[in-house]
């Protein structure tokens, strides 16, 4: 097994997806360094790490073949199928990390003693385990994008806000808001073979996505340094709409794009923020 395989089969670039609104949140902070900030990137990074291992696990249950193994973002299970690691050792990660995000989210609870990040990270772990475990399973019902809309949006950007002493404004909301669409576009592109052929969200997808896409570049247009961030990001997702290609499987193979465009709007707009 290469250092490769780990970075497929843990999906290492979409981990920018769990990060960026903790580093938006820390912009508006301007930076103000704080041991909190360093236990809020673990909980995000062990959180996402749990659910792709589970989602390994549970796609191998499943019986869901692996798609898409040359690419950094395959579907399926590709420690089992390409790596042989045995499920029993997935689920027991799992369990492990997933102790290290609650534990580490407590203690960062403690230390702040502000009551609202308890309810933000018990809400945003409930979902993340709505989204693979039995028998609620959202990532494979068609609404994941749920769980992820609000695990990489607006809890962990508003809760690295509060954590750090900072006021919740409307602003803030907006744009927490606008992440959680991106990271809820690139689950939608990622995952779309997975479901029916012949279902609403296939036949619909350019229509959904563009909502998404669009939709997060648009609710923050209207606040002034978030101009450029805003433009920017609707343009290159109206070209990249527009060239889609029919075939779900080679949709999905444009994963690459989406996570490129969510890296470059969230450096816009830390950049905005800095100014």
């Amino acid at each position: 097994m290469s250092f490769l395989d780990y970075v497929k089969a843990l999906k290492v670039p979409l981990y920018f997806t769990s990060i960026a609104p903790v580093l938006v949140g820390w912009s508006i902070m301007h930076w103000r360094f704080t041991y909190i900030i360093a236990l809020l990137f673990i909980v995000v990074v062990t959180m996402q790490a749990a659910l792709n291992i589970s989602m390994d696990y549970f796609d191998n249950m499943n019986g869901r073949r692996l798609k898409n193994a040359d690419t950094f973002y395959p579907i399926g299970s590709y420690f089992i199928e390409k790596m042989g690691v045995k499920p029993e050792k997935l689920r027991k990660a799992f369990m492990i990390l997933t102790a290290i995000a609650i534990v580490t989210g407590l203690f960062t609870v403690y230390i702040t003693r502000n009551i609202i990040l308890l309810y933000l990270g018990l809400t945003a772990v409930f979902l993340s385990l709505l989204y693979v475990i039995p028998p609620f399973k959202l990532g494979a019902r068609g609404i994941g994008e749920i769980a992820t809309f609000f695990s990489f949006g607006p809890f962990p950007l508003l809760g690295t806000v509060i954590a750090l002493g900072g006021a919740v404004t409307r602003e803030y909301v907006f744009l927490s808001i606008s992440l959680g669409l991106l990271a809820s576009a690139i689950r939608f592109l990622h995952h779309i073979p997975e479901d029916r052929i012949n279902g609403n969200r296939v036949k619909n997808f350019r229509t959904i996505y563009g909502v998404m896409t669009l939709g997060a570049a648009i609710i923050v247009l209207p606040f002034r340094i978030m101009i450029i961030p805003s433009l920017v990001l609707f343009f290159l997702a109206l070209i990249q709409i527009s060239f889609l290609p029919r075939n779900i499987i080679k949709i999905s193979r444009q994963t690459n794009i989406i996570v490129g465009l969510h890296f470059l709007f969230t450096v816009l707009v830390i950049i905005a923020l800095s100014l």
